[in-house]
């Protein structure tokens, strides 16, 4: 165990792209799109604009509207969805699995600490994607923290000390994991939690003094 971790009670995770594996699940919403509106009967061609809207979707760090309009700029492709974020908060939990090492490292966590979930997103989407990835029983639903319940998002600290009351410990006593810097690492930062950037998408260079893991399960190394 690393010293900087060994007064540690309990662990909250970030959801997309940390316990549940994002690019598979965004990957296959996509797919069922785009294969519902165009009529590519070639692979290839396809699969170029799939690339591309996996491109500009940031992993999930930008406004749904940013790829309704490259679709129609590049492709001149029209999706068939009046709001495109409300047809993706309803369908893209359908498809959500976690990622191969999550529910093993899960199971090992929680005979030794509190465990919790600080997630920006729609609430029913977001709880709809826990339980549908096998997770929900890891986490009482009260420890499940979704900023669409609270009308502000990660990084605000509100939510993260929503999270250490639910859980009755102390900021110091707890790890925030999480893989988008600028939400997840400077929120749980500021809120004076240990944070553990998980970087999934392979090397990432970093100057700031924090602890980097690229899969879930290297958190057994850590705690």
């Amino acid at each position: 165990m690393n010293n900087d971790f060994k007064n540690i009670k309990a662990v909250l995770f970030d959801f997309d792209d940390t316990l549940g594996h994002r690019e598979s699940y965004a990957y296959d919403t996509f797919y069922r799109l785009l294969k519902s509106c165009t009529d590519f009967e070639d692979e290839m061609e396809l699969e170029a604009i799939l690339q591309d809207v996996m491109i500009w979707d940031e992993q999930g760090n930008i406004h749904k509207q940013h790829i309704v309009d490259m679709l129609k700029k590049k492709y001149d492709i029209t999706l068939p969805c009046a709001d495109f974020k409300k047809w993706w908060n309803e369908e893209q939990w359908k498809a959500s699995v976690p990622f191969p090492d999550t529910i093993s490292t899960l199971e090992q966590l929680q005979k030794k600490y509190k465990l919790g979930i600080i997630t920006n997103g729609d609430s029913t989407c977001q709880r709809n994607k826990i339980q549908q990835a096998g997770l929900s029983h890891f986490f009482d639903e009260s420890n499940v923290i979704v900023s669409g319940d609270y009308g502000y998002h990660k990084p605000d600290t509100r939510l993260f000390t929503a999270a250490l009351e639910k859980l009755n410990v102390k900021a110091e006593e707890s790890v925030f994991v999480g893989d988008i810097f600028a939400n997840d690492i400077i929120g749980a930062y500021r809120a004076n939690m240990k944070p553990v950037w998980i970087w999934t998408h392979g090397e990432r260079k970093c100057t700031a003094d924090v602890l980097m893991i690229h899969k879930i399960s290297d958190l057994l190394q850590i705690l």
